[in-house]
């Protein structure tokens, strides 16, 4: 007679899994881990991958549509800097365009660092326009009611 498939010590492995996975999908979702580790993050991140990020905070919106195919989206997701919308995977998506958004935890350090991740002194209205020149035709932030900042005017 052999071990029986399923069992106590099974099930415990089973169990310790199923709630390691929904753990991270959760930290992926709401973004803790990468915001925890803003500073390292964001030192490690190529100029445009920043200014992604930056036009974002400026436009005061954690989404965008995006081609599913662009380079600079992709690594943000592969990052963990953006997701995708649920079902949406970068398979025979090339001239397709999707929603990319910026996660909760991940949003808020960029809300509360909005100061920081803008040059001193320079305009923000100016720097804004030259990010919607800069991404034009690639990416285009969406306006949500979830995404203001704290302290942000309403309305």
């Amino acid at each position: 007679m052999g071990k029986p498939l399923w069992d106590a010590q099974v099930q415990g492995e089973y169990l310790r899994q199923r709630d390691e996975a929904i753990e991270r999908r959760v930290d992926q979702r709401e973004g803790t881990t990468v915001a925890r580790e803003f500073d390292a993050n964001w030192a490690q991140l190529p100029a445009e991958e920043r200014q992604v990020l930056e036009f974002l905070v400026l436009s005061r919106t954690r989404s965008c549509i995006g081609h599913c195919a662009d380079p600079t989206l992709v690594r943000l997701v592969e990052r963990g800097m953006l997701s995708w919308p649920p079902g949406v995977r970068p398979v025979l998506t090339d001239d397709l365009v999707s929603v990319f958004t910026v996660a909760p935890a991940l949003w808020a350090v960029l809300a509360a660092r909005r100061s920081t991740l803008l040059a001193a002194g320079e305009d923000e209205a100016l720097r804004l326009h030259r990010s919607q020149v800069q991404f034009e035709g690639r990416l285009t932030p969406l306006a949500s009611v979830d995404a203001s900042e704290p302290g942000a005017p309403v309305g």
